[in-house]
């Protein structure tokens, strides 16, 4: 069994500030290329916007390990954890439709459930959830897991979530401990509002209005995308995206199982930027935006993570990876910059160095 990963790093630049400004500058082609030819044995994604400029997208490597056949600029990729922003955004357009409220007890939204639930898990309310303070277990235990691994999402949801929710809550409420198992309730709250899956209403909500068009779940099947690498007795071998290895069971959705190409996931950056300074509020208002963009607890606002860095501005992130990608998504609000960065392999310390490398190079002017 694979898991999506927790938020375990600061993207901060303002700690290697000092160091890259007093180098000497370097294009973004030559930053993307120099990663690239250090493991070339691997796909490597880059794309990049500032302002409202169509996605400038970079990429290099085969699609399996030391294959012959290139990936496509316009392949999905897979996100992992990212998805998260995806489902706090869902409820957030819930909640300007006045269908839930982010302050009530779960309870009021699992009528024909509460009485099973204990009350640790009842009286939790949405904002804890996507917040990662409600105290939830970070994951389903492995037995529940591996029974439900093969179940329709939905029904997946239910059953693993109705196996776990007759037991006290083992975290603090008020503390940040992160939790896919959080967003997986989150999202079974939305379901049983609405009616629809979550994959219809992210279909819906998401990926239609905003022109998403690469936007599905689970592993990429295209035969031009990147496959991803798991770790076998130390050695990297690609899995077959029809494989269930290939990722999380599909009940996971919610917290991280989400695919889209880089344009599309820059583009997906762009909107939060713009609707955080109102110039979206017929699909997600300012006040919903910068909601999500707030500390509640640690770092963690709803869906994003947010660091200072300096005179930068704030900078608005999260990572990804179900341990056979990894992504990072980097937003920038004072400048009004997106980037992106993306592998077939969980290497998380490469490619957070290089979206801070990418960072500060397009914070300074170098396009």
């Amino acid at each position: 069994m694979v898991w999506a990963s927790a938020c375990l790093f600061s993207l901060s630049l303002a700690a290697i500030l000092p160091t890259l400004l007093s180098a000497q500058q370097t294009s973004l082609e030559d930053i993307f290329h120099d990663t690239a030819q250090a493991h070339p044995e691997y796909a490597l994604g880059v794309a990049y916007a500032l302002g409202q400029d169509a996605p400038t997208v970079m990429i290099a490597g085969p699609t399996t390990k030391g294959g012959s056949d290139k990936v496509a600029n316009d392949a999905p990729w897979h996100i992992g954890s990212i998805s998260k922003s995806f489902t706090s955004t869902l409820v957030m357009r819930l909640l300007e439709r006045g269908e839930v409220t982010l302050d009530a007890p779960i309870g009021t939204y699992l009528a024909r459930d509460e009485d099973s639930l204990h009350p640790d898990w009842r009286t939790v309310s949405l904002r804890q959830l996507l917040s990662h303070s409600a105290g939830m277990p970070a994951n389903a235990p492995g037995h529940v897991t591996r029974e439900t691994f093969a179940y329709a999402p939905h029904t997946g949801r239910r059953a693993v979530l109705s196996a776990m929710w007759g037991d006290p809550l083992p975290g603090k409420s008020g503390e940040f401990h992160y939790s896919n198992i959080g967003y997986v309730l989150a999202g079974f709250v939305v379901e049983e509002v609405t009616g629809e899956s979550w994959e219809e209403l992210i279909m819906s909500e998401i990926a239609a209005p905003l022109g998403l068009t690469s936007l599905g779940f689970g592993a990429p099947t295209q035969s031009d995308a990147a496959r991803g690498h798991q770790s076998v007795l130390g050695f990297r071998r690609s899995v077959q995206p029809e494989s269930p290895a290939s990722d999380n069971p599909r009940w996971l959705g919610p917290a991280g199982t989400i695919h889209l190409n880089m344009a599309d996931l820059v583009k997906w950056g762009q909107m939060h930027l713009r609707a955080c300074a109102g110039y979206m509020p017929e699909y997600l208002s300012q006040t919903s935006c910068q909601a999500m963009q707030t500390r509640i607890s640690s770092n963690y606002g709803l869906g994003w993570a947010i660091e200072d860095a300096g005179e930068k501005g704030p900078i608005v992130w999260h990572n990804g990876s179900n341990t056979m990608w990894y992504v990072v998504l980097v937003l920038n609000p004072e400048r009004d910059l997106v980037v992106a960065v993306a592998t077939n392999l969980h290497a998380p310390k490469r490619m957070d160095e290089l979206a801070r490398k990418l960072m500060l190079a397009l914070a300074q002017g170098d396009k």
